[in-house]
């Protein structure tokens, strides 16, 4: 494991770390959309710079999708998506049995564990934005848990027009 990618998982664990709530609270999922913007902001700088040694081929969303799949997925997990489905209208779901991050996450109450699964979600996908975002693509991106360590993220594209 190279010392970055030990860095950021221990970043990531600090900043995804869920307390247990009072009696009568309920656990919180606040500070979601700060850590999908970082993600955001990590993916679109890491793809642009990529794109300076290397090309996606092709004009269409699924081939931009298949280089997400590939190439940057890849790049930040050492491995391919286990599954890309689309139904050919703009709308990608990419499946990963069992998401590197996700492995990670443990505890012995449930609840608190699929809080800090879910909020551990939001960076990857802020990721999958902003490299969407550098490729020209405007999207959603949001993550379901399944089984852990299993998740789906789910990609809607916003805009329909041919990548350029």
């Amino acid at each position: 494991m190279l010392l970055a990618e030990s860095v950021l998982e221990l970043l990531l664990t600090e900043l995804c770390k869920v307390s247990r709530p009072a009696s009568g609270e309920e656990t919180s999922l606040d500070g979601l959309a700060s850590l999908e913007l970082h993600g955001y902001e990590v993916g679109y700088r890491y793809l642009e710079r990529s794109l300076q040694t290397r090309s996606v081929h092709g004009g269409d969303h699924l081939e931009v999708m298949k280089f997400i799949c590939k190439e940057f997925w890849h790049d930040l997990f050492g491995k391919h998506v286990d599954k890309l489905q689309t139904n050919h209208r703009g709308v990608f779901v990419l499946r990963e049995t069992s998401f590197k991050w996700a492995r990670k996450v443990s505890s012995h109450n449930e609840e608190l564990q699929r809080v800090a699964l879910l909020k551990l979600l939001q960076f990857p996908c802020g990721l999958l934005r902003g490299a969407l975002a550098s490729l020209g693509v405007d999207a959603s991106v949001s993550a379901e848990l399944g089984t852990a360590p299993s998740c789906n993220f789910n990609v809607r594209i916003i805009n329909k027009s041919p990548v350029t």
